[in-house]
């Protein structure tokens, strides 16, 4: 297994651990090569693998199958530590989810 399969499969495990937000399996995970990138503190630069996504959408549906709310899914981008390739956060638009699955 390559390092971005590895990596992908570390995602869906911790999405499947802390239970704190869903992807959109449609849509699915895409991991980019590793770059070397400024993290969030805004100063410190480090090889990261990233990994986009799309929540899963959430729809509401009356009695006779209309839609009656539509909350539409978001990107995301889970960055991973290019050498030992653990996650290291994941960033949203409102905001960032710590490793733990707190935000």
């Amino acid at each position: 297994m390559d390092a971005k399969e590895q990596i992908i499969e570390n995602l869906k495990t911790w999405f499947k651990k802390t239970n704190v937000i869903k992807y959109d399996k449609d849509i699915g995970l895409r991991c980019r090569e590793k770059a070397l990138e400024v993290l969030r503190d805004g100063k410190t630069e480090k090889e990261v693998y990233i990994v986009s996504f799309k929540t899963e959408s959430d729809i509401e549906y009356n009695e006779n199958g209309e839609i009656i709310s539509l909350l539409e899914g978001m990107y995301c981008f889970a960055y991973f530590h290019a050498e030992t390739l653990e996650l290291l956060y994941i960033h949203k638009k409102i905001g960032y989810i710590e490793i733990d699955g707190s935000y």
